[in-house]
């Protein structure tokens, strides 16, 4: 069955990652009605619209719904993407370059298409669904296998001229730290993603098979994992204070897999060392209120905004 606000008009939206795909159906409320996921495919960018296309009908059919009633069909990719043309510029996991993306799932489902970069979907369905619903400037993160950022200025997503700002996973926090998949030394990403914390883990002799069992060994008294959750704490509040030093940020809105086992009230503290602010302004630092539908809403947002007024 649909969800009790199905009478709103409703969009197809792929969440289209580097290691699975997201999909599901997304109304105007900023609701998920119903999805699903698969591995992404191996082959090409045809094949993960095609198989795209395949999990929405057969999602359809279970929620007995039209699939070509629909407004359109949303996508967030894996890297920068022109919203324009829906070409998908370069997805790094895939080694894709110059991409029609837009057009591939358009023809695989029947509907009008739009792409988006997934973090700066995120960004987009925070600002319109959740916590910084009222918030003119803020900073996304998306804290996950690598570390991702938004920026939403005067009320509109901030892309810069080349479609690369908010790149905060690429700020340096440990010069003589590890090299990043980007080739440099001491990234964000490279210190502090899930990724990095497993790797430390692994580093110091700790049996894990990813971040989160960091931090539970940490919570359960790990002196290895609370050196490390400890350090990874320290530099994401320090990167992100150079966020706020240098836009005066109103908000930080942290999402992606780490994030549910990162401590919110501790990286404000650490952001709050580092900040140049005003008594009267503290910049918040808040988990996501979408969870982990931000971006299937995100990508949902996508094709909803381009065909239905909002102000109706």
């Amino acid at each position: 069955m649909l969800h009790e606000a199905s009478h709103l008009p409703i969009a197809a939206a792929v969440d289209f990652g580097g290691t699975k795909v997201a999909v599901g159906f997304v109304d105007t409320a900023g609701h998920v009605l119903g999805s699903t996921q698969f591995a992404t495919a191996s082959d090409g960018p045809a094949e993960v619209a095609e198989a795209a296309a395949k999990a929405l009908t057969a999602l359809s059919g279970r929620l007995e719904l039209n699939l070509l009633s629909l407004v359109g069909v949303g996508a967030t990719v894996p890297g920068p993407a022109d919203t324009e043309t829906g070409i998908l510029r370069f997805a790094p996991t895939q080694g894709w370059r110059d991409v029609p993306f837009a057009a591939m799932l358009s023809t695989a489902v029947g509907l009008p298409a739009s792409i988006g970069n997934d973090v700066n979907a995120c960004a987009l369905a925070e600002q319109r669904y959740g916590i910084a619903r009222y918030c003119s400037n803020f900073l996304w993160v998306t804290v996950s296998t690598g570390i991702g950022g938004a920026l939403v200025l005067n009320g509109r997503l901030f892309e810069g001229a080349r479609s690369l700002a908010g790149e905060v996973g690429h700020v340096a926090v440990a010069v003589t730290g590890p090299r990043c998949g980007c080739g440099r030394i001491g990234c964000l990403q490279a210190v502090a993603s899930g990724t990095a914390i497993h790797a430390a883990a692994i580093e110091r002799g700790l049996a894990v098979a990813g971040g989160r069992e960091v931090f539970d060994l940490a919570d359960s008294g790990d002196a290895r994992a609370i050196e490390i959750v400890d350090a990874v704490h320290c530099h994401i509040g320090l990167a992100l204070s150079h966020a706020v030093n240098l836009l005066d940020l109103d908000m930080i809105v942290i999402g992606g897999g780490v994030a549910d086992s990162l401590d919110i009230t501790r990286l404000e503290r650490e952001v709050l060392e580092h900040a140049i602010t005003l008594p009267e302004h503290l910049p918040q630092v808040a988990r996501t209120t979408l969870g982990s539908e931000a971006a299937l809403i995100g990508a949902g947002l996508l094709a909803i905004s381009k065909r239905v007024d909002f102000a109706q």
